[in-house]
């Protein structure tokens, strides 16, 4: 009977090359590129031998083979790690996370063919797990809730603490997560300061010895990091090894150029796949309140400086909306973007210099800052035009926004500023599929903004 062999690797390319060779040798392929179905398939599928990659987004080769030894029935089929990692110590979490062998991805597909056929021929599957794989159904098997992704969500745009203390933004977070992702221990730390940031921790049920503690301590870059408990629970089991954790999820989270904070998740058993699947989202709605924590926290720092025209920079800005266009497509929330443009900015400069426009520009900064709500970004661009970033508004929320600031920046009688008519022009487009990336979306607001300079309407909304 033809062995069967089920690759698990996200590049189409390598798989298909791989398969090609298997197929020629007379070898069943089944293909994935999605880790979190392999269990689901290991149980369906019945292979001889698994080829896994080792770097794939949100779940690893590390964590999925892992979850393969874990399971009584899945853990006899023979496992061959294949990537373009090649160091000894990929090699050792290779062997270490359960794998049978390990080929570099830089051989020819023929030397993976040759170790599969030798793996394989060493460590047969026999016919009584196969029968009994083919009859029980997975560990991990559980029927996909598509509402739990939407529920996630929801519950995480409740968390509005995103500049309160670290430990109460932590309790927060790390309690919405486990209602969805049944970990038995979590780290959570935001990277507000330097040095001496605490380390957040839910431990569960079990204890962690002091070696874990100084192990996980190891894997920030915080300097002298604190440790604190958050959620407490009676204590049933000690755990004196990261290693006794089957699932170890460990994410660091970026604004660039430095790391604002980072999120471990570690589960002892399998998780059923509904949850796994969750994880990515999870990681990017953690990611997208340290990085609002952070910028706000930055916002406002700038503003209790001396400088009062100091907002994001171009290059800052243009990482924001790059991310938070991912984000907001990815979750399906609203984004709107907005420009403001002082009309009569050129002419005001003419009639009283550069040092009135300066003052006239540093008024409206800060109080365009001042009314931004949390997750709401600025940046003045070369053209004194006020690019501002609406994350989670709806078009109505957003024009609601804009008439506020609009009427404030034109009314004479406002704190702005009393001793000139000002003109102003103001377009806002929401995000859709259209724009393929964060570039296609600013090209679109211009369009949208010479509309709005042709149009007798102060504020035109896409």
């Amino acid at each position: 009977m033809a062995k069967k062999v089920l690759i698990i690797d996200d590049s189409p390319e390598d798989a298909k090359a791989v398969s090609g060779v298997f197929e020629k040798s007379g070898i069943n392929i089944v293909h994935l590129n999605d880790a979190f179905d392999a269990m689901d398939a290991i149980y369906k599928e019945v292979p001889d031998l698994i080829v896994l990659d080792i770097l794939m987004p949100d779940l690893g080769g590390y964590e999925l083979c892992r979850m393969i030894k874990a399971d009584e029935l899945a853990k006899n089929i023979p496992v061959v790690m294949y990537s373009r990692l090649d160091k000894n110590i990929d090699k050792f979490w290779a062997f270490r996370s359960g794998a049978n062998a390990f080929v570099n991805k830089g051989e020819r597909s023929q030397e993976l063919l040759n170790v599969c056929l030798e793996t394989i021929e060493n460590n047969p599957v026999s016919l009584e797990i196969k029968g009994q794989l083919l009859s029980a159904k997975s560990q991990t098997d559980n029927p996909t809730n598509a509402s739990a992704k939407e529920n996630l969500i929801k519950d995480f745009n409740l968390i509005k603490e995103i500049d309160a203390e670290g430990d109460i933004l932590a309790v927060k977070i790390l309690g919405t997560i486990n209602r969805y992702f049944k970990y038995d221990c979590a780290m959570i730390a935001f990277s507000d300061k330097k040095e001496n940031a605490p380390l957040f921790f839910d431990t569960g049920c079990i204890s962690l010895s002091e070696s874990v503690f100084e192990e996980i301590k190891q894997k920030v870059s915080i300097k002298n990091p604190r440790v604190n408990i958050v959620l407490q629970k009676e204590k049933t089991e000690e755990i004196s090894s990261l290693d006794r954790f089957f699932i170890k999820y460990e994410y660091e989270i970026n604004a660039q150029p430095r790391i604002i904070g980072y999120l471990y998740l570690y589960a002892k058993n399998n998780l059923n796949s509904s949850e796994l699947k969750l994880l990515g989202t999870i990681k990017d709605l953690v990611e997208h309140i340290m990085r609002l924590r952070h910028f706000k926290l930055c916002n406002d720092e700038n503003k209790s400086g001396a400088n009062p025209k100091k907002l994001y920079t171009q290059l800052d800005f243009d990482r924001i909306l790059s991310y938070e266009c991912g984000w907001h497509k990815r979750n399906g929330a609203p984004l709107c973007l907005a420009f403001i443009e002082i009309e009569s900015f050129d002419s005001m400069e003419n009639n009283y210099g550069s040092q009135y426009t300066d003052l006239l520009l540093a008024k409206i900064s800060n109080f365009l800052s001042g009314c931004l709500g949390d997750g709401d970004f600025i940046y003045r661009n070369e053209d004194n035009i006020f690019a501002i970033l609406m994350t989670n508004s709806n078009s109505e929320t957003a024009k609601e926004k804009l008439e506020y600031l609009v009427g404030k920046i034109k009314d004479p009688s406002s704190l702005i500023f009393d001793d000139e008519e000002i003109r102003v022009k103001a377009a806002a487009l929401m995000l859709n599929d259209r724009y393929k990336s964060h570039y296609e979306y600013i090209d679109a607001l211009y369009d949208v903004l010479d509309m709005a300079r042709h149009s007798k309407n102060d504020i035109l909304l896409k």
